[in-house]
């Protein structure tokens, strides 16, 4: 009876179980916007990290690179000069023939503008169609020359030696195949197959023309000891191992596929919209 005369309890108002002060609810709302921005400043620099294991290097050692540019480029004309005049041109033209005498000296020539690609600074959009077009020069008159002397020396000594029953194709494919070898080891081809995939390629020619320095090392320290078996005078040979190093530590200190030696490397800048980390400056 008692409970007959008790008023009926009002249902909870589920209002009033989800209200949260305010304050506790800007707080959220920030704590979930600080959150996103971290998340979002974490994949940007996750993009960055891997954007820059394709980018060349820095490029901070602008006056070194320029030495090591400006050696190798005196060093190929001094070199080329002595080589190509006086007694060693009677003799290189007699070992090369005429043939193969132009097809070093347009090689000469097409390094000398490589080198001068790497200093002019041009527009990107000419560079690199230009730069490109030099290389393979370079490498063409190359391997050209040394498909000609090879041939030449091969079939010289088949003539002169034991190798007369030898077959004239597996004389010819030797040489095609010296002739390879020799362009494998040229930091030209790398920096080309660096520029057609539009990578930085800078780091690995330098390591593969080490090996030329190295040759050239051992070619002057075999002519030191047998003076009588040496194929060139030994400035020559020291003049060829200096040019590569200088062409090495040059690709070692500076990204040539991607600016000039002669400009500093651009300031870093964050475009209109690019996102920040979400952190207050």
């Amino acid at each position: 009876m008692d409970d007959e005369t008790l008023a009926p309890q009002e249902a909870p108002d589920d209002d009033l179980l989800d209200w949260v002060p305010p304050e506790l609810e800007q707080r959220a709302i920030l704590a979930a916007e600080k959150d996103a921005g971290i998340y979002r400043s974490k994949k940007i620099q996750r993009k960055r990290k891997e954007k820059l294991l394709d980018s060349p290097p820095a490029g901070r050692h602008g006056k070194l690179a320029l030495a090591f540019l400006l050696g190798a480029a005196l060093l190929l004309v001094l070199g080329t000069i002595l080589a190509a005049t006086g007694a060693n041109g009677q003799q290189a033209l007699q070992e090369k023939t005429q043939l193969g005498f132009a097809l070093w000296m347009s090689c000469k020539a097409a390094t000398l503008c490589v080198l001068l690609l790497f200093f002019l600074p041009l527009d990107q959009a000419i560079r690199r169609p230009v730069m490109f077009t030099m290389m393979c020069a370079v490498l063409i008159f190359n391997l050209a020359g040394e498909l000609v002397g090879n041939i030449r020396e091969v079939t010289a000594q088949a003539a002169a030696e034991a190798m007369e029953g030898t077959p004239m194709e597996v004389l010819v494919a030797s040489a095609v195949v010296l002739s390879l070898l020799s362009l494998a080891i040229h930091p030209d081809l790398w920096l080309l197959l660096g520029l057609a995939r539009r990578k930085s390629r800078e780091k690995l020619a330098a390591v593969v023309g080490c090996i030329s320095v190295f040759g050239c090392l051992m070619m002057v320290i075999s002519n030191l000891i047998k003076p009588e078996t040496a194929l060139a005078p030994i400035y020559l040979t020291a003049i060829d191992g200096l040019l590569w190093g200088c062409y090495v530590a040059l690709l070692f200190t500076w990204p040539v596929l991607e600016r000039p030696v002669s400009t500093n490397p651009p300031a870093i800048t964050i475009s209109e919209g690019e996102e920040t980390d979400g952190q207050p400056e």
